[in-house]
């Protein structure tokens, strides 16, 4: 797992190709097209990563191995073709100049922060609403309460911002 040397609120430092990778393994999970319903969430295997790979290989020319993917990401091997880095960076779809230039990587790091959080947003207001439907409210009553809930929590993030 990837260690947060940044502070709270910050993404972590990945100073190193290993770091880089193993944040992508930890952040970016397989769509239940690839996995399936009952295993939906969970991490890829650096097997799944080199499939992804060598099902392209047609088209980029690029083959891997799921040994040389776990050498990547435990800094075994420190420094791949070009073309890995670029078939790398397609199977978790992010910009090839994550691996390579720190403002992208910080910039990729931030999207995926934000894209996180937002899927827990929904899964908590997917939650309010089912709990809120099975009081009995009308949906108009429910969605007032979604749009108090909402509205407090805004307060509330106000008073934790620090005055200027």
């Amino acid at each position: 797992m990837v260690e947060d040397v940044r502070g709270e609120g910050g993404p972590p430092s990945l100073d190193t190709l290993a770091d880089k990778l193993n944040y992508l393994f930890d952040k970016i999970r397989p769509t239940r097209d690839e996995v399936g319903a009952d295993e939906f969430g969970r991490a890829y295997t650096n097997k799944e990563i080199a499939d992804k790979i060598n099902r392209r290989s047609a088209a980029s020319g690029v083959t891997i191995s799921a040994a040389y993917v776990g050498e990547l990401r435990r800094g075994v091997a420190d420094d791949p073709r070009t073309s890995h880095v670029r078939a790398l960076a397609a199977a978790f779809q992010v910009d090839p100049a994550f691996f390579v230039d720190d403002k992208v990587t910080q910039r990729v790091q931030e999207q995926i922060t934000m894209l996180t959080q937002l899927r827990e947003m929904k899964v908590q207001q997917v939650a309010l609403r089912t709990v809120l439907a099975d009081t009995g409210l009308s949906p108009a009553s429910a969605l007032v309460v979604e749009q108090m809930v909402a509205r407090l929590q805004e307060v509330e993030r106000g008073r934790e911002q620090p005055p200027s």
